[in-house]
């Protein structure tokens, strides 16, 4: 794939209402919706992308990209279909073209949602490094001290490392293109065009791990109006990865400290995704249910043996006091009992269940 191929898809990324987007266009904190917790964004960021009055419906069919590690995939009601994400190990540009032809065969398949999920390995720095060029961070910023779990002599290896690649790609931190080139990632290429053309397709995205997050920092320098289109998992514990959704006006669902791209942290923020989409319908589905007549409220207990109602006066109802105590004072006199009885056990069909729930889906 060419440079000027990638720009034409870049050109193609708008955010859901159609605008092109900037890379300071979102107030820092994410969301900008005033109101609720972080369920009620989940929802709204979800009701944003729907072009066709599927707000309130679950994904249907979620399309998951990872290298097969050790992530825990939690039960989810959408159908997740598994992919390796294993980008060929060919030139540059064949990377970059499998990512983008990956995306449009989700697409095409009708997935709506992606979640892309790249595991970290001990001895990868390129992606702190394309993180660092593009961020204007050194080394030592790049690794973050302290860092638990790496011995002084590895952080150490590590800088060096990093150091040396920052020498390779000075001079190109605004421009992506030539960065991806020069670091000959295949992972990292392969994620940027597929999360590029993916949002070109407007198809959203959960990114999980460091890796892809990287990706995400250079395909918004692409298309900024991408970032509409993602939701990070986790926020990770490396200082590099906060300082990546700092600058894409992220904000990550959850703060568990997931570093691994394992899948673990996609999973887990596709569940929540999945609650706050079912919660925003319940709660809708409460506000449009009418307020229940008293003659549709059957609680225990709420009549005499006498058949008078023992409802408190001012309860919503249809009679007034007047009017019930005298249908009560005629019923007490013309109606056995017995009878009233046997009627309300031949009414069938009555719902007894709480008004305003809705039927697990």
């Amino acid at each position: 794939m060419q440079e000027e191929q990638l720009g034409r898809i870049a050109a193609l990324v708008t955010t859901p209402d159609g605008s092109s987007g900037g890379m300071r266009a979102r107030p820092r904190g994410g969301v900008p919706t005033p109101g609720g917790d972080r369920l009620d964004e989940l929802a709204r960021w979800w009701a944003g992308l729907s072009t066709d009055g599927g707000a309130r419906q679950l994904p249907q069919r979620v399309e998951h990209f990872w290298l097969p590690h050790a992530g825990v995939a939690g039960p989810v009601r959408s159908q997740v279909v598994l992919h390796r994400f294993t980008a060929p190990r060919g030139e540059a540009a064949d990377a970059l073209d499998w990512g983008v032809a990956t995306a449009d065969d989700a697409v095409d398949d009708g997935t709506d949602l992606i979640l892309l999920s790249i595991p970290v390995t001990d001895d990868d720095v390129a992606w702190q490094v394309a993180a660092a060029q593009v961020l204007g961070l050194d080394a030592v910023e790049a690794m973050g001290w302290p860092t638990p779990g790496v011995s002084d002599r590895a952080w150490i290896e590590r800088v060096a490392r990093i150091r040396d690649g920052l020498k390779v790609v000075r001079g190109n931190r605004k421009d992506p293109y030539r960065l991806l080139h020069l670091l000959d990632h295949r992972e990292l290429l392969a994620g940027t065009g597929l999360l590029l053309q993916a949002a070109a397709r407007r198809t959203p995205t959960i990114i999980d791990g460091p890796v892809a997050t990287t990706c995400a920092l250079l395909a918004a320098r692409l298309a900024p109006a991408s970032r509409s289109w993602w939701l990070a998992a986790d926020s990770g514990r490396a200082a590099i990865t906060r300082r990546m959704l700092e600058e894409l006006r992220l904000t990550a669902v959850t703060d568990l400290g997931l570093d691994d791209g394992d899948g673990t942290g996609a999973r887990f923020t596709l569940q929540l995704l999945e609650t706050a989409i079912l919660r925003a319908d319940e709660r809708g589905d409460a506000e449009d249910t009418p307020e229940p007549t008293a003659a549709e409220i059957d609680e225990p207990g709420a009549e005499t043996h006498d058949g008078v109602s023992d409802q408190p006066h001012g309860e919503p109802g249809n009679q007034t006091h007047d009017q019930t105590h005298d249908q009560a004072h005629d019923t007490a006199h013309d109606t056995d009992p017995a009878q009233a009885q046997s009627s309300d056990d031949a009414t069938p069909g009555a719902d007894d269940r709480p008004h305003g729930l809705t039927e697990p889906r």
